[in-house]
């Protein structure tokens, strides 16, 4: 089966981006993933021009929210996007895809270091995150024993490993080594993650492939076959197709 992804959109920062990789997206894509900010600092309104352009789409499409779609605002968003866009909040979903069952855990994410702004006005900011490694290590417990294949979804990124380019100063503040002692113990079949504007596209964790679906990085949708055979350390991401799902815009 065909996975798109992508992150990062920043309504309307890159939205031209996204919508030129929108319109190649091949039509036997079988899910369609964003890992987070994909709003630009809290505007809402911005949710729903991006949501008109998914409408079309028939496979589903899961999201998690990043650091730009602010905890006031969650609900709002959920609302305004429910009959296109889920979304998963430490939250688990399990679907049937192609006959194989498929597990969605999707979260923010964990960052080891919370950034000033956060440890500022965020009141117990690291009691949450250290929280959220728990339930994380829960719905990935579960994800293995209902699916016969695991994705994480995270908006920050669930290892350093993607983080290369990134300031070296600034790595805690942008992913977390405790996510990926989580990865290496519950082996999902992969992991997706944005944020990392500046970070490598592909890593591995053990025997799990991640991905850095951040559109700035990428400059477009990212495209992957899926399940990715486990021990393929040289894993391939999938380059758009000639064939257009409808027009270029």
């Amino acid at each position: 089966m065909l996975l798109a992804a992508t992150s990062d959109i920043h309504w309307p920062r890159f939205r031209d981006s996204f919508v030129k990789s929108l319109s190649h997206l091949p039509n036997n894509t079988s899910l369609f993933l964003l890992a987070g900010d994909l709003v630009n600092r809290g505007n809402v309104d911005a949710i729903e021009p991006l949501t008109e352009q998914l409408k079309e789409l028939e496979c589903p499409i899961f999201a998690v929210f990043g650091n730009e779609e602010y905890d006031t605002i969650k609900d709002e968003l959920r609302k305004r996007t429910k009959d296109v866009i889920t979304f998963l909040d430490d939250e688990m979903k399990v679907m049937s895809l192609n006959g194989e069952r498929v597990a969605i855990v999707g979260t923010r994410g964990v960052l080891d270091q919370p950034t000033f702004w956060q440890s500022r006005y965020v009141k117990g900011i690291r009691n949450r995150y250290t929280q959220r490694v728990g339930i994380l290590s829960t719905l990935l417990a579960k994800a293995s024993s209902e699916a016969e294949h695991t994705i994480l979804l995270s908006h920050y990124a669930p290892t350093f490993k993607t983080l290369s380019g990134e300031m070296r100063r600034a790595l805690p503040q942008m992913g977390s080594r405790r996510v990926e002692r989580l990865v290496n113990k519950h082996n999902p079949t992969m992991a997706i993650h944005g944020h990392a504007h500046q970070g490598l596209t592909q890593g591995l964790v053990g025997k799990t492939p991640v991905f850095n679906v951040a559109l700035p990085l990428r400059k477009r949708i990212v495209l992957i076959d899926f399940p990715i055979p486990r021990g393929l350390e040289n894993f391939l991401v999938r380059r758009p197709q000639s064939t257009s799902r409808r027009p270029e815009t």
